[in-house]
Order: C-alpha cells, then sequence, then structure tokens
C-alpha cells in the first residue's frame, strides 16, 4: 500500500507509511485532531495579512515530519530499543501536541483563563473521545 502524502507549504511532502503507520492516520482522522483544520496557527494575523494562512493542523503535520526526520537520523546511527519502545509515543505527541488550542490560538487563552496544555492534557485523558482510544492502543501507556 502506497504512503500517505499531504502538501505541506513548508515542507513540501510529507508522508505517513501506511503498512508501519495506519494507527497514525486513524490518529489524525479522529475530530480532536481535525478540528485544529479550522485552527488558526498565527492568531489573528489573518485579519491584517490574509496571505498569513497555516492552520495547527497544519503545523502539527509539520511537528509530526520532524520527529519523523529525527527517529529517521537516530535510526542511522544506531537503532536503540528504548528509541523503537518510544517511536509511536513521540509519533503521537508530535501530532496531537496542540489538540487543546482554541479560536485564534494563544489569543483566546486568556479569555478562557487557562492554556492549551492544560486543555490539550484534558482531552487526551479524557475516556469518551476517540483521540484516547487511538493513541493508547498503539502506544501502551494505559
Amino acid at each position: 500500500m502506497a504512503d500517505k502524502i499531504f502538501r505541506d507549504p513548508l515542507y513540501n511532502y510529507i508522508s505517513i507509511d501506511r503498512n508501519e503507520d495506519e494507527w497514525l492516520l486513524r490518529l489524525l482522522d479522529t475530530p480532536e485532531v481535525q478540528r485544529l483544520r479550522r485552527v488558526h496557527q498565527l492568531g489573528v494575523s489573518h485579519f491584517t495579512f490574509p496571505g498569513a494562512e497555516h492552520s495547527r493542523l497544519c503545523h502539527s503535520l509539520g511537528v509530526l515530519h520532524l520527529m519523523q526526520q529525527a527517529l529517521y537520523r537516530l535510526k542511522k546511527i544506531g537503532e536503540d530499543e528504548h528509541i523503537r519502545q518510544a517511536r509511536a509515543a513521540l509519533l503521537s505527541a508530535a501530532l496531537i501536541h496542540d489538540v487543546g488550542h482554541g479560536p485564534f490560538s494563544h489569543v483566546f487563552e486568556p479569555c478562557l483563563g487557562t492554556n492549551h496544555e492544560e486543555w490539550s492534557c484534558k482531552i487526551i485523558e479524557c475516556k469518551d473521545l476517540k483521540i484516547n482510544g487511538a493513541i493508547f492502543r498503539k502506544t501502551s501507556l494505559i
């Protein structure tokens, strides 16, 4: 089966191996991650600069790509068992690190009296959400 390819404005092409990381595509398809398509990475900048369009999902895919690159480099140096065991958790963390962001990115946090890190933890730990099952079944953290 072919890789899933995403066209990214910063990194050009980002791919996810369907054979090795099909679970990562299921995680990407959860509503909790997909809502990041509607959250602006650059806050309210797009109101002044209409070309300043970058979503939290694009950002998260970029972070995933960088983690893939780091793991690839570590594997070339010499795969360590600890790194191999942590691979799924590292890739998951890269993809979902911003799931708690609200509208307009950091601009909205003072209105809520919280921060996106707290919300991210609540979303990830919530047993009723699809993201929880998609992450923890693969990474064996529970």
